[in-house]
């Protein structure tokens, strides 16, 4: 089978769940595989996802000790090589889900192909293939330059920069693989060099491109999300002061499709995403000397922002109804942060004027 990779006497054999990469001359890997991991020689690479399938799976991920989970895994891996006749010595990923579409990146002499999965957490894998003979050195280098990579491209899409994703909070499978034709006795520095410059540029575009079709970058309602806020939870709120007339579900929906309407302007966008991103900022005390946790008295900037989002959406008498909404702080603006309470008050004030204009 014809590929792009690098490596041009490489096969693949693929079907719905299996993609399997082999050669006559094996592979020299570092990685931590399910199976195979560390640095050693195999004759295939395996990927296998699991996720959604007509049959039932011997394997689960059930709650048992780490040695029952280590047999299951290994029973099941070991049934799907047999089944795809895969040669061995092999490294394997097993993949919680079945969404096998590698992304790939490809120059002379580097490929890397990532699989990434968007879900409550971020699940990534990454393949990176290299068209030279490598010593074990060069091979640990490679990993920690693909591992750097991988991060420089998370902080390009705007996930790990956020609330709601912690680096050190990723699937327990995520895996990476870094496959070199064989092993060399020493690598020269220049070649060694270049390798590491090809492998930064390939790593961090390929998962990019991997994020990009799955959710990546997001916009500013998943960004709300991200920080707990909907626009159910913002009617809701905007409701909860309404006054002088009789609440009415046709109230509630022109109050919802006026704040999709006002987040389609980029200002009201911009002072949400910079008050999330000040909120991140004060509460991981990134800010040497600033300490806002208590919402002290003398800290008015964040108001400043909640009254110029309701002044975009409906004008000064939106300012008005701000300091209503700040005060009372109902429903979600309740829960939010020094800086966000006083943004997401702001667009449901600024929300409520606008639809009560005569």
């Amino acid at each position: 089978m014809k590929t792009n990779i690098c490596i041009d006497d490489i096969k693949i054999k693929k079907d719905k769940h299996t993609t399997v990469f082999y050669r006559d001359n094996g592979f020299q890997t570092i990685g931590n595989s399910t199976i195979g991991n560390g640095i050693g020689y195999v004759k295939s690479i395996v990927y296998h996802g699991m996720e959604n399938r007509e049959q039932p799976l011997p394997y689960t991920f059930g709650e048992v000790n780490d040695e029952e989970i280590f047999k299951e895994k290994n029973e099941y891996l070991n049934a799907i090589f047999e089944f795809n006749e895969v040669e061995k010595p092999i490294a394997a990923i097993l993949s919680p889900i079945d969404k096998v579409n590698f992304e790939a990146v490809n120059t002379t002499n580097i490929t890397a192909l990532v699989n990434v999965y968007p879900g409550s957490k971020l699940f990534l894998s990454i393949l990176l293939f290299v068209n030279y003979d490598l010593d074990s050195k060069t091979l640990v280098r490679i990993l920690k330059s693909t591992i750097d990579s991988k991060s420089a491209a998370l902080w390009d899409m705007g996930v790990i920069n956020h609330f709601s994703f912690d680096p050190l909070d990723l699937e327990d499978n995520e895996s990476i693989i870094i496959a070199s034709t064989g092993s060399a006795e020493v690598v020269s520095p220049e070649l060694v060099n270049e390798l590491v410059k090809d492998v930064q540029i390939n790593v961090r575009q390929a998962v990019k491109n991997a994020l990009s079709h799955n959710g990546y970058p997001k916009d500013v309602l998943e960004y709300m999300k991200d920080v707990g806020v909907e626009v159910d939870d913002l009617v809701d709120a905007g409701m909860e002061l309404v006054v002088g007339v009789e609440e009415t579900p046709e109230i509630s929906e022109k109050l919802r499709k006026q704040i999709y309407h006002s987040l389609e302007d980029l200002n009201v966008v911009s002072f949400i995403i910079a008050g999330i991103r000040l909120e991140e900022d004060y509460e991981k005390h990134r800010v040497l000397g600033v300490d806002v946790d208590d919402d002290p008295a003398y800290l008015y900037s964040d108001e400043v922002f909640g009254m110029s989002v309701a002044n975009q959406i409906a004008g000064t008498k939106a300012i008005f109804n701000f300091k209503r909404y700040d005060e009372a702080k109902p429903g979600i603006i309740s829960k939010l942060g020094p800086v966000l309470d006083d943004v997401f008050a702001g667009l449901v004030a600024g929300c409520m004027s606008k639809i009560f204009e005569v």
